[in-house]
This record gives structure tokens, sequence and C-alpha cells, in this order.
């Protein structure tokens, strides 16, 4: 077994992993826009993060990401419960048979256990900060408050997916759309920075295996983060939407394609070539194993195995009537959010296909 790193030990890791990517970000975006872009840290004992915007109208940005040092722990804490989770012989079993048509090792062989442990760590606290920039990136405290008509709170924490007054109406609406548009942008700038490192730079990691090993085990992440963000539950999908985030299913459904085809896209353009049925049973297994091991191994899980693994949209018809309101609500939000929003990869802006309309609206 890899040395198990104390809880201080985790905390100077992702103080020094974020500090950089905040002063890359100040330097290459924020300077430009004579804006700020600044981290703090939280000693709350919850799992939480947000974002703060203390931009003026018409002015530089001025934004602040926070995080609490407990949400870290326990990030760092899952990537080795479920490293250790997926090698238990009901797991490997589950593997050749559940994903009997398409099973991949339950770990990347590219990496070590310890290496596992830590990109998997990595990939899930970089995507908790970038889902944070996404939200500061769009402003969509700003969107949120001129379309509800309150003036009074720029800040959007995590923790309110869980809030014992949910909102309702149009609130809900509108946050539940600019929660799942963070999710693109953090998802996006996750899957470009990890083909910027084993893609395109010059060292003897550059490879399309090591690429997709490491989608696999953001993938998984994500998965974790989801349910972790929602009160450790599936989330309801009724309408009308009420409360702040979508359902963790959900969010993994629409996430998961935006995954494999942007991995997809940055392997071709960097002269590697994979089926793309390869990536998309990738993507699923890492999902579905991320998802079981949260529910299975962190709570008493309430789900049926098979309703926790990703279907595709068009076998879930229940997520119709929610999926339209969403794309009500994103087309009418959506002029204001590209206004808003000053820089960016454009892949990163959430973009309703479609064949994810026309599942919508026919019956």
């Amino acid at each position: 077994m890899p040395p198990k790193l104390t809880d201080l030990e985790i905390y100077e890791f992702a103080q020094n992993v974020l500090s950089r990517i905040t002063e890359k970000l100040s330097e290459t975006y924020y300077k430009n826009l004579n804006g700020s872009l600044t981290l703090g840290w939280s000693e709350e004992p919850q799992f939480n993060a947000w974002a703060e915007s203390h931009t003026i109208p018409g002015q530089a940005p001025n934004h602040k990401i926070i995080l609490n040092y407990e949400l870290v722990r326990q990030l760092y804490r899952d990537a080795e419960g479920f490293c250790a989770y997926v090698q238990t012989e009901p797991v490997l079993n589950l593997i050749k048979n559940a994903f009997k048509n398409h099973p991949h090792d339950c770990l990347p062989r590219c990496f070590t256990l310890e290496s596992c442990i830590k990109n998997m760590f990595l990939s899930a606290l970089t995507w908790v900060y970038y889902h944070e920039l996404g939200h500061l990136m769009q402003e969509h405290g700003m969107v949120r408050n001129n379309v509800v008509g309150s003036a009074t709170k720029n800040t959007i924490g995590e923790i309110d997916s869980h809030a014992k007054i949910p909102l309702t109406g149009r609130a809900a609406l509108i946050s539940h759309a600019t929660e799942l548009a963070a999710d693109f942008e953090a998802t996006t700038l996750c899957v470009f920075s990890s083909a910027l490192h084993f893609l395109k730079e010059s060292s003897d990691l550059c490879d399309a295996e090591v690429f997709t090993g490491n989608i696999y085990l953001l993938t998984c992440s994500l998965a974790c983060i989801f349910y972790r963000f929602n009160g450790g539950t599936a989330g309801a999908m009724g309408t009308p939407i009420t409360g702040s985030h979508p359902s963790a299913i959900y969010r993994i459904e629409i996430i998961a394609p935006h995954i494999y085809e942007l991995a997809d896209r940055l392997l071709k353009e960097n002269g590697f070539e994979m089926t793309n049925g390869r990536l998309i049973s990738v993507v699923k297994q890492a999902a579905d194993l991320g998802s079981l091991y949260y529910n299975y191994s962190i709570t008493s899980a309430s789900e049926k195995t098979i309703d926790l693994f990703i279907k595709g949209f068009t076998n879930r018809p229940e997520f119709k009537p929610y999926s339209r309101e969403i794309v009500n609500i994103w087309d009418e939000i959506y002029p204001t959010i590209v206004a808003s929003r000053r820089f960016g990869i454009d892949a990163g802006l959430m973009q309703l296909t479609d064949a994810f309309r026309q599942f919508s609206f026919n019956e």
C-alpha cells in the first residue's frame, strides 16, 4: 500500500496546487482585464466550496474562490477509498459480469496505485475549483440576481444543494441551469488540462493510454463529488424544479457524453487514434463504479444498482419533463451568459444539442 498522507499533508498539497493555478489564471486572464482572482480557505467542518463575485457591472472582474479544508480532506479520502474498493473481489466480479462486453481494468494500469490515488484526487480538486471558476467566468451570481430580481447575493455555494429551505420557481430553474453550466466549464478545463499534460508536453508520459487513464479517474471522481454535493443522495428529478442543484444521476448522465466527445476530439487533434466506442465504455465504467462506490461504500444505498448506472438520455424518459424546463430557461438566459463571459474555451459553454432537445420535447 502507498504511504498514507496526513490531513495536514493533504491541505498543504492542495494549497500548493490551487495557488499555482490561481497565479496562472491571474497572469493569463485577469491581468489583461485589470481584474483580480484570489483563493481563500475555510476551517468550517463541511464539504463545501463557494464562489464570490464583487464585480461591478461594466467594470473589471473581482473574483474569489473559497474551499473548506474538510472538502479537500474528503476528496483525498474518497480517492483512497475508491482505489481500495474497486480492487475487492465483489467489484472485480461485477466488472466481469456487468461490463462483460467492454470491460476495462478497475484502475488504469499505466499508473501505480499511489499515482491513481494522487491523480484521482488532483482531478477532483481541480474540478471543484474550476466549477467555482465557471460560476465566476459566467457571472452566475449576477445572472441569478438579474433574472430573479435580487441584488444582495453574489455568492454561490455548493452546500446550498441540501439547504433547509429549498429554492422554488424561477430561482430554482436558474440555479439548476447555471450549476449544469458550471459543470461544463469545469469538465472542459479539466479535460483540456489533461490533454496539455499528457498529449502535448514533451515527455515520456505523452501517450493516449495515459491520457485516457486520467480521464477515467476524473470521471470516477465526478460521481463521488455529485453525490456529496447532493447530501449523499441521488436527488429528486421531479417538476416543478425545486432546490439549487440537479440530481447526481442527471449531472452524471449529461456530463459523461461531453467528456468522451471532448476526449475523442483532443486525441484526434494531437494525432492519436482511439475508437469512440472504447472511450464511451471507459467513461461509462468509470462513472458507474464511482456511483457504486459512493452508494455502497460511503452510504447505505437506497437506489437499485441498475438505476445508478449510466443509461443514456434516450433510456431515461423520466428525465423529459425536467429537461424541457432546463432547455427553456437556458435558452432564456444564454445571451446574458455569453455577454458576461470574458474568457474561456469555447467548448466550456454549455450547448444543449439538437438530439438533447429532440429527446426533451418529443413524447
